[in-house]
């Protein structure tokens, strides 16, 4: 007698199916590019064939977003000099093309964190894919005659975009209210000082004076108990 194939494989097909556990979503976010992303850099910039070689050496100037394995996919150069910031060297892997513009948001957010934590006030660039012109705008002629940074003599031909992290008239303000408080503890301190060495003065003054009246008072003594002090002194002398 042949069994049945629900005889041989008796499976109980009741109740609720078993589910495999949820995978988490990954969250890229973008960082500053250490020692340790040198080689995947690397790969990014000669994928885009940029001179990776003169590149390396400023390797901490770069943002980076890498994707669930540790490989970058995007990166960005942050110059600072001064007041003035270049936003610079945008690379971005072939494969991660289609999510370009969601690479550079991180990557803008992170450096204006970081450019404002150093003093930056103005951002240039002259990237020019849609994204940037959306968060720049074409730098005036006055704003280029007014800025001495480096990176714009360098490159004066390049169509240069500038963006205010922060409102030139407020952050005049703030260097104006930095430099009241700086000079008011200033002021302080050396009031301070001034009272310092008054107390000090005043203490010494006390001190020569109590020295004097001490010394005064042991030689009253001693010329009260010996009147003829004096003479033996004056006639020895002699």
């Amino acid at each position: 007698m042949n069994a049945t194939a629900h005889e041989l494989c008796p499976l109980n097909f009741a109740g609720p199916v078993p589910t495999l556990p949820a995978v988490e979503s990954f969250a890229p976010s973008a960082r500053r590019a250490t020692i340790d992303d040198l080689p995947s850099l690397q790969a990014l910039w000669i994928e885009a064939e940029q001179p990776w070689e003169e590149l390396e050496k400023f390797l901490g100037e770069f943002q980076v977003v890498a994707d669930p394995d540790g490989s970058l996919i995007a990166a960005i150069g942050l110059l600072v000099e001064g007041t003035e910031g270049l936003l610079h060297t945008e690379t971005i892997a072939q494969r991660a093309q289609d999510q370009a513009d969601e690479l550079r948001a991180l990557l803008w957010r992170r450096i204006q964190i970081v450019a404002r934590n150093q003093g930056v006030v103005r951002m240039w660039t002259a990237e020019d894919s849609p994204y940037w012109a959306t968060e720049f705008t074409p730098a005036a002629v006055a704003t280029l005659q007014g800025c001495t940074a480096s990176f714009l003599a360098n490159d004066p031909a390049a169509t240069w975009r500038a963006r205010d992290l922060i409102d030139a008239h407020r952050a005049k303000q703030m260097v104006n209210e930095q430099m009241a408080i700086w000079a008011a503890s200033r002021s302080q301190e050396r009031e301070q000082f001034q009272q310092k060495t008054r107390m000090f003065m005043m203490v010494a003054l006390v001190l020569v004076a109590l020295i004097i009246g001490v010394c005064g008072w042991m030689l009253f003594r001693v010329m009260n108990a010996q009147p003829d002090l004096l003479q033996r002194i004056f006639r020895g002398g002699r």
